[in-house]
């Protein structure tokens, strides 16, 4: 008899995963009003702009993306436990998630923001449904091949990358052109196979720290976790002066005066392992601290922001659903700069906390989240809590 697989009751939710995803949807948001909006042509960056710009590249920029890619792959283990614990089979479920990941991520795509994440989730994390069943061995060595592939200059060998045309694009300020222009980024910005390369390692990643129990460990362990964090400290606080004065400004004239290609290949892939070393090190150093204030007693002062990753499929969207057409309407797109985002990022980042935290204490779910769930359990899911009566 064959067992159909059931949603995790609330009760059984990792806070700490909702804790470290809304951090990093709180990064997304920031990257978004501060960064991807765009300044004026010409525009030069007041005292108030480089004051958030600074901190954007040394603390935000990358890392949050990272954060979230890795939390989707511990989720997918955590989903893939429940499934042998109940004694049903993952791989209907997850792929109707995948399916309704894909359906959202195109229309949010077209419709509403070229920043759309969804659709390379929906595509690299099909991979992890053929991994599933490998040992922690097997799953290293398919991560160091991974790796390989994403700091090498492989990929870029074989496929010509489209990011400068569609990076050239000009984002309009009306809807009409809007639509065209993302239509134009869509089809160029998925032809960038990079990107679907940096997703599964990540998602591998994730998938791997959950398996190999060291998501656990740092959770009960607080020794580990203070062990981890100074060392992440002092190893961030190393590479971040590397990564701007060399790489960014001695490095990229050494590799242009080297007369073999190998030595450039080398070179490259030499750059882009320090640069992937920087992300996951800071990521590592956020997640100690995020996790140390999830399971101290006063986790209380977090549940705001775990409520705002417990909806974070719809907080995201509904991000676009807000500043999109905003920024349309008053003509703001590519005259935004980085001290005017922080001005707008405020009051949404704090609006979507009081809002998530009213929602969740009413129903079970954030309404993207129901929609999603309901189409990977091919069931309309219950929405609204039932109240304890007085």
């Amino acid at each position: 008899m064959s067992i159909t697989l059931q949603p995790l009751p609330e009760s059984r939710r990792d806070i700490s995963l909702d804790v470290l995803r809304g951090f990093a949807l709180a990064g997304v948001l920031f990257m978004f009003c501060v960064n991807d909006i765009g300044a004026p042509k010409g525009y030069a960056n007041s005292v108030l702009d480089e004051i958030v710009a600074w901190p954007k590249w040394i603390l935000v920029e990358s890392r949050m993306y990272t954060m979230l890619i890795l939390v989707f792959g511990i989720g997918f283990h955590v989903q893939l436990e429940k499934a042998r614990m109940q004694q049903a089979s993952l791989v209907p479920v997850f792929s109707r998630r995948l399916i309704g990941l894909l359906f959202l991520g195109f229309i949010h795509a077209i419709f509403l923001s070229t920043r759309d994440i969804l659709m390379f989730y929906a595509i690299a994390g099909t991979a992890l449904l053929f991994v599933r069943n490998l040992s922690n061995r097997q799953l290293l060595i398919f991560i160091s091949i991974v790796f390989l592939l994403l700091v090498t200059p492989v990929i870029p060998i074989f496929f010509d990358s489209p990011w400068q045309k569609a990076n050239a694009l000009v984002q309009p300020n009306n809807y009409k052109e809007h639509l065209q222009y993302n239509w134009q980024f869509f089809k160029l910005y998925h032809q960038i196979y990079l990107i679907y390369i940096d997703m599964l390692f990540h998602f591998l990643l994730g998938f791997w720290i959950s398996k190999a129990g060291l998501l656990q460990k740092l959770k009960t362990s607080r020794k580990l976790r203070r062990k981890l964090l100074l060392i992440t400290l002092v190893v961030a606080l190393l590479l971040g002066p590397v990564n701007y004065y060399w790489f960014s400004q001695v490095f990229p004239g050494l590799v242009a005066k080297m007369p073999y290609y190998w030595q450039k290949f080398l070179a490259y892939t030499f750059a882009r392992t320090v640069w992937q070393s920087w992300m996951l090190v800071s990521v590592t150093l956020y997640a100690c601290i995020l996790i140390s204030l999830s399971v101290s007693t006063k986790a209380n002062r977090l549940k705001p922001l775990a409520a705002f990753g417990q909806m974070a499929l719809s907080n995201y969207l509904m991000q676009s659903l807000i500043l999109v057409p905003s920024l349309l309407l008053l003509d703001r797109f590519n005259n935004i700069p980085p001290f005017t985002g922080l001005l707008i990022y405020l009051p949404v980042f704090a609006f979507q906390l009081v809002f998530s935290s009213w929602w969740l204490a009413r129903y079970k779910l954030g309404p993207f989240e129901w929609l999603l769930r309901s189409l990977t359990y091919w069931n309309w899911q219950p929405m609204k809590k039932q109240l304890a009566a007085a």
